[in-house]
């Protein structure tokens, strides 16, 4: 049976890398569209591709994309929403 990579090995520091890059396209989406705090918006919708793809994998049910857009979406609408009216 081959080794397992240890913590901190390549193939972790990939995800990680991975993971940071998918989290600052969302972040910069979320600034470009003018939410009044594009990182926290950025997490959150971070959280639902995360979210939406294991659950697509282990429900094996692609139709997850349906309502993970559907959240996306009323998360957007409230970010946008909320600076046009502070």
């Amino acid at each position: 049976m081959p080794e397992r990579p240890g913590p901190g090995g390549p193939v972790e520091q990939a995800a990680d890398d991975y993971r940071e890059e998918i989290r600052a396209l969302f972040t910069r989406l979320a600034e470009d569209a003018g939410a009044s705090d594009p990182a926290t918006l950025g997490h959150q919708l971070h959280l639902i591709y995360d979210g939406a793809g294991i659950s697509a994998r282990m429900d094996r049910d692609p139709s997850v994309a349906i309502g993970a857009r559907a959240a996306a979406a009323a998360l957007l609408d409230t970010a946008l929403r909320s600076k046009g009216t502070s």
